[in-house]
């Protein structure tokens, strides 16, 4: 049995989700979710999407994380802005889907605080 919440809103101001980790996220159900999250990206037509990692514990190493990285990068629609919000313990986990993801060609940056992440992903910034 899982013990990760995931809260699901709407980024105001924006056609962009919002996804809140809660709890401790394996790497199994990071490769499902990262496949659905993108198939309702695609779905609801949405142009921007939060990441917000903050109370999330990371049962990853960061060559696993990659491949979910991998998920987002062939499946997520194009010109998607994508904002990772991290805690200081998964910064390496968040700079390492950023920069596949741009690599890819997304609009994708991690980000210490809500805030800014929001302003980038709304592209104000």
């Amino acid at each position: 049995m899982s013990d990760l919440q995931v809260l699901r809103t709407a980024l105001d101001g924006a056609n962009a989700l919002v996804i809140s980790l809660i709890g401790r996220n394996r790497v199994d159900e990071s490769r499902q979710n990262a496949q659905r999250l993108c198939e309702r990206m695609a779905r609801e037509e949405r142009d921007g999407l939060i990441m917000d990692y903050r109370r999330c514990a990371l049962d990853h190493t960061v060559a696993q994380f990659t491949e979910v990285a991998e998920i987002f990068a062939e499946n997520m629609p194009a010109g998607v802005r994508i904002g990772y919000v991290y805690a200081p313990e998964n910064f390496m986990h968040t700079a390492t889907m950023t920069k596949k993801l741009a690599k890819a060609g997304f609009a994708a940056r991690a980000f210490n605080n809500f805030e800014d992440a929001a302003t980038f992903v709304r592209g104000e910034a």
